[in-house]
C-alpha cells in the first residue's frame, strides 16, 4: 500500500504541527473515500445475490430480519476497517489528539 511511504514524504514537505494535521486528515479522507467504494460494490454483491433468490425465499429472509441483519454486518465492517485505518493514518503522520 502506497500510505505508509507517502505519509513521511508529506510530513517532510509541510513539518509543522499545523501541517502534520492537514496530511493526516487528508490522507483520512482518502482512506474513508476508498473503504466507502469497496463497501459499496460488496452490498451490490450481496444485493444482487439475495435478489437472485426466489420470491417466496426472498420474503421469508426479509420478513425473519435478513436485511437487517446485513445492514448491521455491513455497518460494523464500516466501522472497524475505517477506524483502523484513521487510527493508523494518524500513527504514521505521528499527531497525537
Amino acid at each position: 500500500m502506497a500510505l505508509p511511504a507517502l505519509a513521511p514524504f508529506l510530513i517532510g514537505l509541510v513539518g509543522s504541527i499545523v501541517g502534520r494535521v492537514l496530511v493526516s486528515l487528508g490522507m483520512s479522507v482518502l482512506t474513508i473515500k476508498g473503504v466507502d467504494t469497496v463497501i459499496g460494490q460488496m452490498k451490490q454483491a450481496v444485493v444482487r445475490a439475495t435478489n437472485a433468490l426466489p420470491g417466496d425465499m426472498l420474503n421469508l429472509f426479509l420478513i425473519a430480519g435478513g436485511g437487517v441483519a446485513i445492514n448491521l454486518i455491513f455497518a460494523a465492517i464500516t466501522f472497524r476497517l475505517t477506524y483502523w485505518s484513521v487510527t493508523k493514518v494518524v500513527r504514521i503522520a505521528g499527531v497525537r489528539a
